[in-house]
């Protein structure tokens, strides 16, 4: 059982990656964030020298639905975080995801990356 304010690498929370419903549709973690995810991503930290915002971590089904996420959505296991890195374009931090091993797809109007396992 997680705490809810682990710390899950030096760089990351275990809140960070909480449900962005607000506890309107589930507790705020109706799956636990992939550990090799939440790891590539301190590697990503790490590489840049630069603080990561964690934007949406875990999602539960009505939230996703909410913000759109296709059905069967990373962020609905845990598998997925969308972020950005700020003072770093959104392809600074795309391309240090990808040496770091993760699949990327860049929301370059909007301003973030959606990162994945």
């Amino acid at each position: 059982m997680c705490i809810n304010n682990e710390q899950l690498t030096p760089h990351f929370n275990r809140q960070e990656f909480k449900c962005c419903c607000e506890g309107r549709y589930c507790n705020g973690f109706p799956a636990e964030m992939n550990g090799e995810l939440v790891g590539r991503l301190e590697a990503v930290r790490m590489m840049l020298d630069n603080p990561i915002i964690i934007t949406s971590g875990v999602r539960c089904p009505v939230r996703n639905e909410e913000v759109g996420g296709i059905s069967h959505s990373r962020h609905l296991f845990g598998a997925a975080a969308d972020c950005y890195a700020p003072g770093l374009s959104v392809h600074a931090l795309a391309a240090a995801a990808i040496a770091a091993g993760l699949g990327v797809i860049i929301y370059e109007d909007e301003g973030f990356c959606h990162l994945e396992i």
